[in-house]
């Protein structure tokens, strides 16, 4: 038997040994084919049979008729071992391989996910690699790249990772390039964010009172997410998928959501209370079935990033060099402010809706609607103090 990732000389049925075939074990445990052989003076090194689309050989029998069919090719001045990709531009490759990722979950939408990994290769990735093949990339290159990235945190970083490393390695394994030059990169080690008290420079409770005050008088295309981030302190992504069919209204006249498992990170469903400024801004057809399935936000998730950099600069929000906010920040800013006001962090953390420890799903036992209502409502209160 072949062992893993190590090429074996091929046999045949009865055991004898093929010459020019060779065989390797993948990690995933199957058999792939390779030949290495020489024809009119030229070499030809380590070829895949099992991966080229031209023979796609799973068996010895297919791989010695791929060889013979390799080299018939050859002397008719057809290379078969060149793949049309091969010339291909980086970010015609890697963009469309963005597109086809499926999410973890079935049926669960991931566009935003798509459109987040789309803006970071346009900004960070493109201007230094995306006009070149993949021959051409070299390590230098991913370096520069990943230099370029410093000051981020390593969750942020690795999104390079996430990106290029499966591309390139798939090339490698297939002959393609000689090297993959994401390989084992430095990523550094998780740096958590730091306190806001060395991020700021003015104390947290005057930023997110002037990040309210931005929200409800911001750009009117995205103000109501914005208002919606700021009071109701969700995840971005997780609002960016909301739909009318989401928004309820109680006969007392009160507003709230109640989301859909596909759309929140821990895959339950959420439900929160709206503040009189997020209802004003709902669009007036919201409770009408007829479009029920309509995005509430129908602009692009990669836009929100630079609209919220927008708005922490029209917030004049004071920040010391080298740090910023972003919209995952109005979560720490709910917790630790409430927590200084003397609400029990726990309770405070459950209308965060985490889900990641058992003693926060005990906590959830404890919270009702009505409690998380009151909770939301004492921020809000806040938030409206001038």
């Amino acid at each position: 038997m072949a062992r893993k990732n190590k090429l074996e000389i091929a046999k045949d049925k009865k055991g004898n040994n093929v010459k020019n075939i060779y065989t390797l074990v993948n990690s995933s445990g199957k058999t792939e084919y390779f030949t290495s052989f020489m024809l009119d003076g030229k070499s030809y090194q380590k070829k895949n049979l099992t991966k080229n689309k031209n023979y796609n050989a799973t068996t010895i029998t297919q791989a010695i008729a791929a060889l013979e069919s390799a080299r018939t090719d050859l002397r008719n001045d057809i290379n078969p071992f060149i793949d049309n990709t091969r010339g291909d531009k980086v970010r015609d490759i890697v963009l469309k391989q963005i597109k086809a990722k499926k999410p973890l979950v079935e049926g669960k939408d991931n566009s935003h996910y798509i459109r987040s990994l789309e803006l970071f290769y346009n900004n960070y990735i493109d201007p230094i690699v995306g006009h070149l093949r993949l021959d051409k990339v070299q390590r230098k290159h991913a370096l520069t790249i990943l230099n370029s990235l410093d000051g981020n945190t390593k969750s942020f970083k690795l999104l390079l990772n996430v990106i290029m490393f499966k591309t390139f390695e798939d090339a490698f394994r297939a002959g393609k390039i000689n090297t993959n030059p994401f390989f084992e990169l430095d990523y550094g080690k998780h740096k958590p964010k730091e306190s806001f008290d060395i991020r700021l420079n003015e104390p947290m409770e005057v930023v997110a009172k002037k990040l309210y005050n931005t929200a409800i008088n911001f750009n009117l295309s995205h103000r109501l997410l914005f208002v919606f981030s700021i009071m109701l302190v969700r995840r971005i992504g997780e609002l960016h998928q909301l739909k009318f069919s989401h928004i309820h209204q109680y006969s007392d006249g009160s507003w709230y959501v109640i989301t859909t498992e596909d759309i929140t990170k821990t895959g339950i469903k959420e439900k929160y209370p709206l503040p009189k400024e997020v209802v004003e801004l709902l669009p007036e057809n919201i409770l009408d079935t007829e479009y029920k399935n309509d995005q509430l936000f129908r602009f692009a998730y990669s836009g929100i990033f630079l609209k919220q950099a927008k708005l922490i600069k029209e917030a004049n929000i004071q920040m010391n060099e080298g740090h910023k906010l972003t919209p995952h920040d109005n979560r720490y800013l709910f917790i630790s402010i409430l927590s200084s006001l003397g609400i029990d962090s726990d309770i405070a953390d459950r209308c965060l809706s985490h889900n990641h420890t058992k003693q926060v799903k005990q906590i959830y036992l404890d919270t009702p609607y009505e409690k998380r209502k009151m909770i939301f409502e004492k921020w809000w209160e806040f938030l409206r103090e001038a």
